[in-house]
């Protein structure tokens, strides 16, 4: 492992992103989401995810030099069209409308489609928490997991996040797929050789499996049986409701030429319009932490480091990709 600053190895992702065909603006606010996704801890969507990226470019299943298209059919509601390119782009780019419509109703909602996939879902609610908002995101993937018995994949890992504001501090942020892992974990440990554990994924003969490669020609499973199941089923509704492709229609994000149109969903509410408030909230957190020993990591980031560590490897194969002519 190699320990790097993080302001290095964002201009390395963003040199990389520049290099598959990036635009300079969505180069740089990808280099900013990958990093910020290793620095958090969720690496299995930081540099690893980014090489999918690079190659989605490279394909053409991420779109080039579009402009995300913003519509606003009510004075909270907000959609925009990612037009096939980046759901981080289109989000930044409806995001002054969004903290606007949040401050003057109280609570305003936030659509992307047709977009790539979603990277760290949790990126979008920290975003909003920072501008001291709670929020909450889901969104969808191709369909990579079974739901209700089904022999086949018909939903996404569907994550779900959300994020509570600490003034002065990082927020507090939870994020998860509705699958017992994401999928991105089965593909490492495939190309690794590594075994999955049990409970994950069923093989291609329908029967649980803990082979990553006999995992990745099956179909995942969702946590917690059927319960997970109905949880991604309401995000896929959530995150789909302005246009966004079904899972089950989306093309794949790692192969092909053609984008997976997938959809994110946010909600942002101001809690100054409420008798509560953040700093409560943040109380009773360490209150369940310190009084009834309930595991919530997240409080314990407070602020993010200012180096990363990453894999020998993958750092190579990362400059490599920045400095390629």
């Amino acid at each position: 492992m190699t320990t790097i600053p993080s302001e290095e190895l964002a201009e390395i992702c963003r040199r990389a992103l520049e290099r598959a065909g990036a635009d300079s603006s969505s180069a740089e606010i990808l280099a900013k989401a990958t990093v910020e996704a290793e620095l958090v801890g969720n690496r299995a969507v930081g540099v690893g995810h980014l090489f999918d990226y690079l190659d989605g470019y490279g394909t053409g299943r991420i779109a080039t030099d579009v402009q995300p298209r913003i519509h606003r059919s009510a004075p909270a509601v907000i959609d925009v069209d990612a037009s096939n390119g980046l759901a981080q782009a289109a989000f930044e780019a409806a995001l002054p409308d969004l903290l606007g419509a949040a401050r003057e109703a109280g609570i305003a909602a936030l659509w992307v489609r047709r977009s790539y996939t979603c990277g760290e879902l949790g990126y979008y609610p920290r975003r909003l928490a920072q501008e001291g908002f709670i929020a909450m995101a889901s969104a969808n993937s191709p369909a990579l997991m079974s739901v209700g018995g089904s022999p086949q994949p018909v939903l996404g890992t569907n994550p779900l996040a959300y994020a509570i504001p600490r003034p002065g501090k990082m927020p507090f942020v939870i994020d998860q797929a509705s699958s017992s892992t994401a999928y991105v974990n089965i593909k490492r440990a495939a190309e690794k050789g590594e075994p999955i554990p049990a409970g994950w994924a069923l093989g291609p003969d329908g029967k649980p499996t803990q082979n990553a490669s006999e995992a990745l020609q099956g179909t995942l499973l969702p946590f917690g049986g059927h319960r997970g199941g109905n949880v991604a089923l309401l995000m896929e509704v959530l995150a789909t409701l302005s246009g966004a492709n079904f899972s089950v229609d989306a093309a794949p994000f790692d192969h092909g030429a053609v984008s997976p149109g997938i959809g994110v969903f946010l909600l942002a509410i101001d809690p100054a319009r409420f008798t509560g408030s953040v700093d409560r909230i943040g109380k009773q957190l360490e209150y369940l932490r310190d009084e009834h020993q309930v595991r919530l990591p997240a409080l314990e980031l407070t602020a993010l480091p200012d180096h990363v560590e990453i894999d020998d490897d993958a750092l190579l194969r990362l400059r490599k990709a920045a400095e390629a002519a």
